[in-house]
C-alpha cells in the first residue's frame, strides 16, 4: 500500500507529467495503455523513455531492463519492445532495432511509427514479404485526417510498400499503392522511383524517363542506382526480374569446391562457427553467379537428418533460376547429408 502511495504520488509530479506529455505527443498510442495497473512501472517506462532521447545510454539500459519482470498485458509488452528498439535504434544498432519493433508489431499495436521502422530495414535488406507485412499494419493506423506530417509519412508508406510489391513481380498491386499515395500527396519525389521501374518493366520509355528526370531533379541521392536498374531491364540483365545464362561447369565446380570442403565445413559448424561458413558459401556463390554483383545472403538450419543450408532468391527471377540450377545439379553423395532450401 505504501508503494503504491508513492507511485501514485510520482505521478502527479510536475516533471513526470512534462516528460509523460511529451512521449505521448511522439509516440502515444503505444503508450497510452500501458502499465495502466502500475504506476511505478509507467514511471520507470517514463524515465527510460527520457534518458533514449536524451542519449544517456546506460541509464535508459538501467531503466529499461528493471520493467522486464513488470509485463503482464499486451500492451505492456509492445510499450517494452518499442522502447528497447528505440534504444538499440538511438545505439545505432539497427538488426536489433528491427527485430525489438517485429516483436511489439507482432503484439498488433495501434502505432504506426514502429511498423514503418520495422518495414523500412526489411525493404533495406530486401526481406520483401516482412516489409510488405509491416507497410501494411502501418497504413492501418494512420487517422482519417492526417497532419501535414503524417501525410508525408503516409505518402512514403504507400511508396515504399509499391517498391517492395514490384520486387515480388506484383505490377497491378504495385499500381495501386502508388495510386494511394497520388491522392495522400500529388507531388512526393520517392515515387518516380519504383514508378520509373515499372515503366521500365512494361516498356514504356518515354513516362520512363521523365519519371528519372523527375527523380534527378527532385531525388538526386537515388538517380544513379535506379537509372542503372532501368537501363539493366530494358536490356533484360536486371537479375530481380530477369533469368540469365548460367554456366554449368561453373556449377559443377561449386560442388567440386562444397564436396572439398564438407569436412572442414562441418567441423566449423559443429564449433558453432555459422557466420564464418555462411561467409564461405556465399563467397563461392558469388564467384559462381557473378551477376549478384554482392555476397548472397546465406543461413544455417539444422533438423534431424543433418544442416540445412538455406538460400534466400529474394524474390528474384535470375537467382530463383540460378538456385534451381544448383540445386538440380547437386550430388547424390552431398545430397544425402546435406538440405539445401531455397527461400525467399
Amino acid at each position: 500500500m505504501k508503494n503504491d502511495k508513492k507511485a501514485q504520488k510520482l505521478l502527479t509530479d510536475p516533471q513526470f507529467q512534462k516528460n509523460w506529455a511529451s512521449h505521448m505527443k511522439s509516440f502515444g498510442p503505444i503508450l497510452k495503455d500501458a502499465f495502466a495497473e502500475d504506476p511505478q512501472a509507467r514511471v520507470t517506462l517514463c524515465a527510460a523513455l527520457t534518458h533514449i532521447v536524451a542519449k544517456k545510454q546506460p541509464q535508459a539500459l538501467l531503466k529499461l531492463n528493471s520493467l522486464q519482470k513488470q509485463l503482464v498485458t499486451d500492451a505492456d509488452k509492445a510499450a517494452f519492445f518499442f522502447a528497447m528498439g528505440l534504444f538499440c535504434e538511438y545505439a545505432g544498432k539497427y538488426e536489433e532495432m528491427a527485430a525489438l519493433y517485429n516483436q511489439a508489431n507482432d503484439l498488433n499495436h495501434g502505432f504506426y511509427l514502429p511498423y514503418l521502422k520495422a518495414g523500412k530495414y526489411a525493404l533495406d535488406t530486401q526481406d520483401y514479404a516482412v516489409a510488405e507485412k509491416n507497410y501494411r499494419s502501418a497504413l492501418r493506423c494512420f487517422p482519417a485526417i492526417p497532419s501535414d506530417k503524417q501525410k508525408q509519412l503516409l505518402a512514403s508508406a504507400h511508396t515504399n510498400l509499391a517498391s517492395c510489391l514490384v520486387m515480388m513481380h506484383r505490377y497491378d498491386e504495385a499500381d495501386n499503392a502508388l495510386e494511394a499515395s497520388r491522392k495522400v500527396m500529388p507531388l512526393f519525389p520517392g515515387r518516380f522511383a519504383p514508378e520509373a521501374i515499372l515503366h521500365a518493366l512494361r516498356g514504356q520509355t518515354t513516362p520512363m524517363l521523365s519519371a528519372l528526370d523527375s527523380l534527378k531533379t527532385m531525388a538526386p541521392f537515388a538517380y544513379d542506382a535506379i537509372k542503372k536498374s532501368t537501363d539493366k531491364i530494358l536490356a533484360h540483365t536486371e537479375a530481380q526480374f530477369f533469368t540469365l545464362p548460367l554456366e554449368e561447369a561453373g556449377i559443377l565446380s561449386f560442388w567440386d569446391w562444397f564436396a572439398a570442403e564438407e569436412d572442414r565445413l562441418k567441423t566449423r559448424l559443429n564449433k558453432q562457427e555459422y557466420q564464418a561458413v555462411m561467409s564461405d558459401i556465399g563467397q563461392k556463390l558469388l564467384e559462381t553467379f557473378p551477376f549478384l554483383e554482392h555476397c548472397p545472403p546465406v543461413s544455417i538450419g539444422k533438423n534431424d537428418q543433418g544442416y540445412v543450408i538455406l538460400l534466400r532468391d529474394l524474390y528474384a527471377a535470375g537467382i530463383a533460376h540460378a538456385y534451381s540450377r544448383l540445386t538440380a545439379l547437386c550430388p547424390d553423395e552431398i545430397s544425402s547429408r546435406w538440405l539445401f532450401d531455397v527461400v525467399h
